[in-house]
């Protein structure tokens, strides 16, 4: 019986550690991919009808995330990397 309580322990600190971090109980939110691209598009100063070959991928690292938005307008080719939770432009290049 003892040791039940000490599992049961174990499991609720785990439990009360993960909701304080945001891991399971909700936490921030993402932007989504719309957003982001919408974010790469106002940085350009473009719209959408100005844009071909759109693509939109959620990629992750350390204690981060971001959307990595690529497009053309024209002949030049746009990349943007855009935090997944603030929206913040964190990298731009044209070629």
């Amino acid at each position: 019986m003892k040791h039940f309580k000490q599992i049961i322990l174990y499991v609720l600190v785990l439990a009360l550690v993960l909701a304080a971090s945001g891991c399971v109980f909700g936490g921030p939110k993402k932007i989504g991919k719309d957003a982001a691209l919408q974010a790469a598009l106002d940085h350009a100063g473009l719209t959408a009808d100005q844009v071909t070959d759109i693509d939109v991928e959620l990629d992750r690292g350390v204690g981060s995330s971001w959307y990595e938005v690529d497009f053309e307008s024209g002949s030049i080719e746009y990349e943007y990397k855009v935090d997944a939770f603030t929206g913040e432009i964190l990298l731009s290049a044209r070629d």
